[in-house]
């Protein structure tokens, strides 16, 4: 994958004129979420890529591009690159006004991915009410409203209100389709949310049943994608809390396999996999094992986030955990 934002398009920025971008906002931002969804990554990049190219030749900015940047660039696990090219597209959509909910949606979810769940909760609330305001196509405005939601729903659960988070994913579900033959835009996310929501809450055959329908959505689309990770991880993580911790560890290894497969060896995915199997080390008294997969999950963590990034905190806890098990 090609890598890198040009610093000097801040000043393009600063100097662009402010112009409508109905088009890319209504119709080029959906095919971003579509091709990332079908996880058809390079055919991403190489339409965002072109995008920006044809509105730099006319001196604009378009927020719908640069969020685009930031979504593809979360996906593949390039978190710095994410946070330029969200940056831009923030500055740009306060400009103009275009590409709101899109660029929010995007926020909220690098938000999430750092541990700034205060702000990804809020983010997400606004990405809803703004996306709530917006047209979209009749076929996917719930999912939409849906996706928001859930992303909502999960920083609410990571900052410990496992009460309003519930209330908010079942809000969230009521408008996933039943026959799982929704396009694999959103549904799966949603579906997958719901299912480590729903393990928090004990509710496991639920949770389980919410991970099934996940990979449905998948399977009858042929989607080989990111969301395949995603769902392993939200997997092994109901396992994790159902105490099935042989599952939970198949799980966890399967998704660190297949994120290796679609993506680059350092991914916050795999951060997150490293860290479950450290804790899965705990619980079964392998406590050399759990500091092999602790460490290298703060070692990642940094190679993936920054040093003293935010999605560094999480992983380091379960260091400091681990260390004090085996008494070191």
């Amino acid at each position: 994958m090609l890598r890198g934002i040009a610093v000097t398009l801040f000043f393009l920025l600063m100097t662009a004129t402010s112009s409508a971008q109905s088009e890319e906002e209504y119709f080029d931002g959906p095919q971003i979420d579509k091709l990332i969804g079908e996880g058809k990554y390079q055919d991403a990049y190489d339409f965002i890529k072109f995008g920006v190219q044809k509105n730099n030749a006319q001196q604009r900015i378009s927020a719908t591009y640069y969020a685009g940047y930031g979504k593809f660039y979360l996906e593949v696990g390039m978190l710095t690159d994410a946070a330029e090219a969200l940056k831009i597209a923030a500055k740009a959509s306060g400009l103009t006004g275009q590409s709101v909910p899109f660029t929010l949606r995007q926020q909220a979810d690098y938000q999430l991915t750092q541990g700034d769940y205060a702000a990804a909760a809020s983010t997400a609330a606004k990405a809803y009410r703004e996306s709530s305001y917006r047209k979209t196509k009749a076929n996917i405005k719930d999912i939409v409203l849906s996706y928001c939601r859930s992303l909502e729903a999960l920083a609410r659960l990571r900052a410990g209100d496992l009460e309003r988070a519930g209330k908010i994913i079942g809000e969230a579900l009521r408008d996933v389709p039943k026959n799982n033959d929704s396009e694999p835009l959103f549904a799966s996310r949603v579906l997958f949310a719901g299912c480590i929501i729903e393990s928090h809450r004990g509710n496991f055959q639920q949770a389980q049943e919410l991970y099934r329908r996940g990979m449905d959505v998948l399977e009858k689309k042929k989607v080989d994608s990111r969301d395949v990770s995603l769902g392993q991880l939200a997997l092994a993580e109901s396992y994790f809390l159902s105490g099935d911790l042989a599952q939970s560890r198949q799980f966890a290894e399967k998704s660190m396999e297949h994120t290796a497969k679609m993506f680059q060896a350092n991914h916050q995915d795999t951060v997150t996999a490293l860290e479950l199997l450290a804790r899965i080390d705990v619980k079964e008294s392998k406590l050399a094992e759990a500091m092999t997969h602790a460490k290298a999950a703060v070692d990642m963590a940094v190679a993936v986030f920054g040093e003293g990034g935010g999605g560094t905190k999480a992983p380091m806890r379960t260091l400091q955990a681990v260390t004090k098990a085996a008494g070191k």
